[in-house]
């Protein structure tokens, strides 16, 4: 009888009680990647133009290589990969997002504005103009999350080396 009253009690605790936080994970892996890219660069000290170019290239391939889980990563690392000079990563594509309008004439202005948000939205994110809205606004917020990690990491080692 005792036996079973033991069996049936049930876990408290976490079967993964040692599991790293996602944002963690990605801050590791930036870093990771960026540092080892930034001590090459500093060896190959070359003009200050070029090695800012250079330098952001590295900042934005460590970005998409550390969440390649999302959409917008593997677009951002398309464009580095496939560009033989580092340059701004923007997407450059002409598509526009098409949002159903609302019948009616109220609130023909709103759904302008939107549009035009929307449209402001896509630039921003890469490879956002070769989404569709739904798509879009779900990996603009992991876009989001990853350029505060990347700040906040970025920020760390400027401090670590002053």
């Amino acid at each position: 009888m005792e036996r079973q009253i033991i069996n049936k009690k049930k876990r408290v605790f976490s079967v993964e009680p040692n599991k790293i936080p996602p944002s963690e994970v990605f801050t590791r892996k930036y870093t990771r990647l960026l540092v080892p890219a930034l001590k090459k660069l500093n060896m190959n000290k070359n003009s200050s133009q070029a090695n800012q170019l250079t330098v952001k290239h590295e900042v934005d391939m460590a970005l998409a290589l550390s969440a390649q889980e999302f959409a917008w990563s593997r677009f951002l690392l398309q464009k580095l990969s496939s560009s033989n000079n580092p340059t701004t990563t923007t997407s450059s594509s002409s598509n526009g997002i098409r949002i159903q309008k609302r019948s009616g004439k109220e609130g023909g202005d709103e759904d302008g504005e939107i549009e035009e948000k929307l449209r402001e939205l896509q630039k921003l994110l890469p490879g956002g103009e070769e989404m569709n809205v739904e798509e879009m606004l779900g990996e603009i917020g992991n876009y989001i999350k990853c350029l505060e990690l990347q700040t906040i990491a970025l920020k760390s080692i400027v401090e670590d080396t002053t």
